[in-house]
């Protein structure tokens, strides 16, 4: 038997606080963010253009071209992140196809029952809905879900995503833009 003992926590640390730098670094640093912004924005242009023809090949040529206007680590560094961002849409679309057919399913199974019909759990049936109004909303929605589902099916097949760079505040900031200034 061995003595027991504790084992250790992460040895990772982060730490959080902010540059203190002057005004002229400020503007360099604001510069050198704007310019490798740009040539990321780019490259998530160039990677949600190739869809599902993507490849190492493809990538390669990707990386190539922004070694030349930068460097060969922030070209690394921006096609991993491109990549990734694709394939966390990518993901996203996927969950999102399969909540719209859940959705489906839910509403045309309760459609399917008469109005105000309890459900059955030792059958397997659910509820109807309770009344007329209802059963009608419900119908409408179906179809709105329907047509958004034949829509991510359609980017899904051909390979096309939705990625908004900057974040919810940049995107919430784009539908707004008077308040937004």
């Amino acid at each position: 038997m061995t003595v027991p003992f504790v084992v250790p926590g992460p040895s990772g640390v982060a730490v959080r606080d902010r540059l203190r730098v002057s005004e002229a670094d400020a503007v360099v640093l604001a510069e050198v963010g704007r310019f490798l912004g740009s040539l990321a924005a780019g490259d998530l242009a160039a990677r949600s253009r190739q869809g599902l023809g993507h490849d190492a090949a493809s990538w390669a040529v990707r990386k190539r071209e922004l070694t030349g206007r930068s460097s060969a680590r922030w070209a690394g560094s921006i096609t991993k992140a491109t990549h990734d961002q694709w394939a966390l849409a990518r993901r996203g679309q996927a969950a999102h196809l399969s909540w719209l057919r859940g959705q489906i399913t839910q509403i045309e199974e309760r459609l399917a029952r008469p109005l105000g019909a309890r459900a059955d759990k030792q059958e397997g049936l659910v509820r109807g809905y309770a009344s007329r109004g209802e059963w009608h909303a419900k119908s409408r929605r179906l179809h709105a879900l329907k047509d958004r589902l034949a829509a991510v099916e359609a980017d899904w097949s051909a390979g096309r995503v939705r990625v908004v760079r900057g974040g919810k505040q940049l995107a919430n900031a784009r539908h707004h833009l008077a308040a937004a200034g």
